[in-house]
């Protein structure tokens, strides 16, 4: 008899992500620790949002749900759904509908959104929001051929999407070894047998698994169908970032340039290499990007976070005239790029070594994960992941 109870009071994540999306009258009840909901959460979009935490609904649950409406349904969250499950039994007396997210921050924090992409090629590509995280991956498809860049770690919807269009996936490519996520890279190309990609710069980082890896290198052609899939060595967010032009069309930039500002340098060379790293960037988006013209699509890989109707893909013009870094020369470059940088992203050193190959941590890999990618220059920036 448990089991069913325990399953009448849960939500799955993504009919969650749902209810919110399409302003379902809920309140969202977060348990967890303040400090945590200030630096990461849920965005409730037209919700209620409460932080109570399970401690405070102890010890006096009149005062702590005091300012939960009536007779509006609950959705409990914590991080990893266990706290918020125990919430949710302790208050399912006083709330006629109490639920808690199944996986809670972690499960939520993985669901991707699709967005097919109108670009002027015939080439197919169709971009995934990692919302809740601000990741963006791409799935390129050329007649019955596709390629998959900067998968997430969990690689199935990546597999049905290219079976609906009619294609298998080929390759594989990861644009750098990632500090702010698990790569699905690994599993997609092991599952699907597609060939997988890095930089000959990743693997003089170390990555163990160099004898799986098929390494590509500036200037290089992927083979994808009738589709030019050229590669773009981009360093200076890391020493191997590697971009993809598409048919000329669309760079996908990896985590060199953003919609809406410029990439941080220090995540791989630390604050003693933040200086020259800065100057190998501002050079690769001075000569490389700044090649292109202002109607190329710029596909980046990260964003801010946050709920969206459609795909972000802003032209370089756009670009160009939102990031002022893209107008300044290298010295005052380096400057404005040093000068407030957010924190680096959580766990970051935990999560690269994970990607390079070492091997995963006992507790769950997932909680790795946890808080906003905050990949760009700019202090403010990953405070939008929410």
């Amino acid at each position: 008899m448990g089991a069913p109870q325990t399953r009448a009071r849960e939500i799955e994540p993504a009919d969650f992500e749902q209810e919110l999306r399409h302003g379902a009258n809920v309140v969202v009840l977060d348990t967890r620790a303040p400090d945590a909901v200030a630096a990461w959460r849920v965005d409730p979009g037209a919700a209620r949002f409460v932080n109570v935490t399970e401690d405070a609904i102890a010890q006096d649950p009149e005062a702590a749900l005091a300012d939960l409406p009536e007779g509006v349904p609950v959705r409990v969250i914590c991080n990893a759904g266990n706290q918020s499950l125990r919430v949710t039994e302790a208050i399912a007396d006083r709330v006629a509908d109490a639920r808690s997210v199944r996986g809670g921050m972690l499960a939520w924090s993985r669901l991707l959104v699709e967005s097919e992409l109108a670009l002027p090629t015939p080439t197919q590509v169709t971009q995934f929001r990692r919302e809740a995280r601000g990741c963006l991956s791409y799935l390129v498809v050329s007649g019955a051929e596709a390629l998959v860049v900067d998968p997430a770690p969990d690689v199935e919807q990546y597999v049905a999407r290219a079976e609906a269009l009619g294609a298998r996936i080929a390759h594989v490519v990861d644009t750098h070894v990632h500090a702010d996520h698990l790569s699905g890279a690994r599993e997609l190309a092991a599952r699907t047998g597609a060939a997988l990609h890095l930089s000959e710069e990743s693997l003089a980082r170390g990555v163990s698994y160099a004898e799986k890896v098929q390494p590509i290198r500036h200037g290089d052609v992927v083979p994808l169908g009738s589709a030019r899939i050229e590669v773009v060595g981009l360093p200076g967010h890391t020493t191997d970032m590697t971009g993809l032009l598409v048919d000329g069309v669309a760079l996908i930039g990896g985590d060199s340039l953003f919609a809406d500002s410029v990439a941080r340098p220090d995540l791989q060379a630390g604050d003693e290499g933040a200086d020259e790293a800065a100057r190998v960037l501002h050079r690769s988006l001075a000569e490389r990007v700044g090649a292109l013209g202002d109607d190329v699509t710029l596909l980046p890989c990260h964003y801010a976070g946050g709920r969206l109707t459609g795909p972000i893909a802003p032209t370089l013009g756009e670009v160009r005239a939102a990031v002022p870094e893209l107008s300044l020369d290298e010295d005052a470059f380096v400057e404005r790029v040093l000068s407030g940088m957010p924190p680096r992203p959580t766990n970051y050193l935990s999560i690269i070594g994970v990607n390079l190959g070492e091997d995963l941590p006992t507790d769950d890999a997932a909680r790795l994960e946890v808080g906003a990618n905050n990949c760009a220059a700019r202090a403010d920036w990953g405070l939008a992941c929410r």
